[in-house]
């Protein structure tokens, strides 16, 4: 394992894969069991404003699974002077750099697969409302993680 990452990196990665795996998952059962028109957007109280074909329960899936994939192979692929570090590293200090910055990435890998599970078990649950405010805390937690990895990257840089 690469000297930056922790088990807490790695189970945070198997969450956010699993739980995106299993909204893909449950996205293609629904395709088989709701039926048309299916709620595709909501506004901020959760109220349904645009419905679509059944096809669009699985549009989530097709960008946020990827997206989930993408970050995993940033950690664990790309070379680390690809990475955009909130701080640059001071010597001997690069490991913690490196390693919240990780933190940061699969937080939002984690972020992302529970999302999209949440919001496809809600929609095809019909509880619509929830949808909003579930965007919502995606939103704030993941701006929120943002801050307190960036204000710890520049402690631990210290």
């Amino acid at each position: 394992m690469k000297p930056y990452l922790t088990i807490h990196h790695i189970i945070q990665e198997i969450i956010g894969v699993v739980t995106g795996v299993a909204a893909l998952i449950v996205s293609i059962v629904m395709l088989f069991t709701i039926k048309e028109p299916v709620p595709v957007h909501y506004d901020l109280a959760g109220n349904v404003d645009k419905y679509g074909s059944i096809g669009t329960v699985i549009v989530l899936q097709v960008f946020l699974l990827p997206t989930i994939f993408i970050l995993l192979a940033a950690i664990h692929l790309f070379p680390l002077s690809l990475w955009s570090l909130p701080v640059k590293p001071k010597p001997g200090r690069e490991v913690l750099i490196y390693r919240d910055t990780a933190y940061l990435v699969t937080l939002y890998t984690l972020q992302t697969g529970v999302y999209s599970l949440l919001s496809t078990v809600f929609m095809g649950l019909g509880k619509t409302t929830l949808v909003g405010p579930l965007s919502i805390v995606l939103c704030v937690t993941m701006i929120l993680t943002a801050v307190v990895m960036i204000v710890k990257s520049i402690l631990d840089n210290r």
